[in-house]
């Protein structure tokens, strides 16, 4: 991994030194009302290096108005796990990663934002399955002050490649994960990508003190574990009792939908503090799932690319506090 530091680290405490090449793996960004940690993609020693999400970008915590967003999910912490990561983390290819129909067991396929991942005997994807990892992408990675921008130029096998770009920059009351994406290779990649939003506020547990919701509505009302626990009605989920040792998943919105429909707003109602989401690009689905240490909006968007295509998408993030 090559990085370039165009400003500052935030404190010293925020940075890791690995041995003699003093590896950074972890970096933070600031304005005046915000603070943002940040981990770095390391294959050896990186906070994650599983085979499902994205290695860029993934946010460890975020400060504003002395209220907090996004915290670790899940324990103790497995950095080859397939979903121990935090904040707004991102998979692409969740059902269809390129070139996995191509070949048999043994043979490779390109997971993006990971690299060149080896087939098992499995007939069907996994997204939670762990793959070996052929060769890791590698990035370059800049950042200042306020931004943090990721680069990978990938090459597969059998015609498979790309070049992918990430920039994560705060403003005076959120932020933005831009991306940019083109097919450099020789087959049409045609693949979904979704931001998971492992969302926490102010360390409180997912459950009756939160509500989120939708810019659309239930077309009916769902009992989402059929025992009265939490329900998708109107535009939000409606969670009545503690979740405990509980999940929840449910397709909000099943096929596709409009610009407007790739947002959403996670509050907790206990403490005032919110973060609202909106993307620029149509949904083809939007699931959401949730443990007690996490609430995840999750809309779908499509990447099709042609050889020599790019596409482009970005996502807004804006964090509210009621005021006392």
């Amino acid at each position: 991994m090559k990085i370039l530091l165009c400003a500052f680290v935030l404190a010293a405490s925020m940075a890791f030194a690995e041995s003699e090449g003093a590896k950074v793996l972890k970096i933070g960004l600031a304005t005046d009302d915000i603070k943002m940690w940040v981990h770095l993609p390391d294959a050896e020693n990186g906070y994650y290096r599983g085979t499902r999400f994205d290695w860029s970008g993934i946010i460890a915590r975020v400060e504003y108005k002395d209220h907090s967003f996004y915290a670790p999910w899940r324990f103790p912490h497995d950095p080859v796990g397939h979903d121990f990561v935090t904040g707004p983390a991102e998979e692409f290819g969740m059902d269809n990663p390129s070139g996995w129909d191509e070949v048999g067991p043994g043979g490779s396929f390109v997971k993006v934002g990971v690299g060149l991942l080896r087939k098992g005997d499995e007939e069907e994807y996994a997204f939670h399955g762990q793959y070996e990892i052929i060769r890791a992408g590698e990035w370059d990675v800049e950042y200042g002050k306020d931004w943090v921008e990721f680069r990978q130029d990938f090459v597969g096998e059998r015609g498979w490649a790309y070049k992918y770009k990430k920039r994560i920059e705060l403003d005076e009351a959120g932020f933005s994960i831009a991306h940019w994406m083109e097919n450099s290779g020789e087959k049409t990649i045609d693949i979904n990508h979704y931001n998971h939003n492992f969302t926490s506020i102010d360390d409180v547990p997912y459950g009756p003190d939160y509500s989120v919701t939708f810019p659309f509505e239930a077309p009916e009302p769902k009992d989402i574990r059929d025992n009265g626990v939490a329900f998708y009605r109107g535009n939000e989920i409606d969670v009545v009792e503690p979740l405990g040792a509980q999940s929840l998943w449910v397709q909000v919105y099943a096929g596709e939908g409009p610009v407007e429909y790739n947002a959403g707003t996670i509050r907790c109602d206990k403490t005032g503090a919110a973060v609202h989401f909106k993307g620029d690009a149509p949904i083809i689905k939007y699931n959401f799932w949730s443990v007690e240490t996490a609430a995840c909006p999750e809309p779908f968007i499509r990447i099709h690319l042609a050889p020599g295509e790019a596409q482009e998408w970005t996502n807004y993030y804006t964090f509210t506090v009621d005021e006392m």
